[in-house]
């Protein structure tokens, strides 16, 4: 029983911890980090925080594995359910506004790190999008569509790109647009929603054959 109550205690912590360590990061960006900070956000001292994360790149690839999992959990099924090329991209387009709505501090991150010069956001989730042939199928797909007719002939990485131009840009800039635009937050959320049906209309236009 005991066990069990410190296994729990112990993961709340670092629950608080990650928490508090996404909040620092977002605001000062990874070099503008600091470990004090983190800590007296979490609420503990910062011998504690070195206990459960003995520096702050540890700290900050754990939430990119974090990261990691929550994007893969989200666009493989996306890719591998059954459907149309058209019919992947909606809910890929639906679940990945979803997710990164509840997680905005995604997009930063991946930000943050990719100005470091690092990649291993983009290493870990290519790698498990490559598992089991998922994406090398789905760029298959794409090609078949575009011979049977069905879809413009423009390279599949072209394709990929636009999508997630449409889809990941608005969160990645979305304090400039908040400032620039005088958009409140809520109402910004609210356009996220409407953005879903938004960028598939463009994809269809510009890329469905009729």
């Amino acid at each position: 029983m005991k066990t069990e109550v410190k296994k729990a205690g112990k993961k709340d912590t670092e629950t608080e911890i990650l928490k508090a360590a996404k909040k620092i990061f977002i605001a000062k960006g990874y070099d503008g980090a600091r470990m004090q900070e983190i800590a007296n956000e979490a609420n503990i001292n910062k011998a504690m925080l070195h206990y459960y994360f003995r520096s702050k790149d540890a700290l900050f690839g754990k939430i990119m594995e974090e990261a990691v999992h929550i994007m893969a959990d989200t666009l493989i099924p996306s890719f591998t359910n059954e459907g149309s090329v058209m019919e992947k991209l909606e809910r890929i387009v639906t679940n990945y506004i979803d997710v990164v709505s509840k997680n905005p501090h995604i997009p930063l991150f991946v930000l943050s790190e990719m100005s470091r010069g690092q990649a291993l956001f983009q290493n870990q989730l290519k790698s498990k999008m490559m598992e089991n042939g998922t994406m090398p199928a789905f760029f298959h797909q794409i090609i078949e569509e575009q011979q049977q007719g069905k879809l413009v002939a423009i390279p599949p990485q072209h394709l990929i790109l636009t999508v997630m131009s449409l889809i990941a840009f608005p969160f990645i800039a979305k304090a400039v647009f908040i400032e620039m635009l005088d958009i409140p937050e809520q109402s910004y959320t609210a356009m996220m929603e409407e953005r879903k049906a938004i960028v598939m209309d463009i994809l269809k236009k510009s890329f469905l054959i009729n």
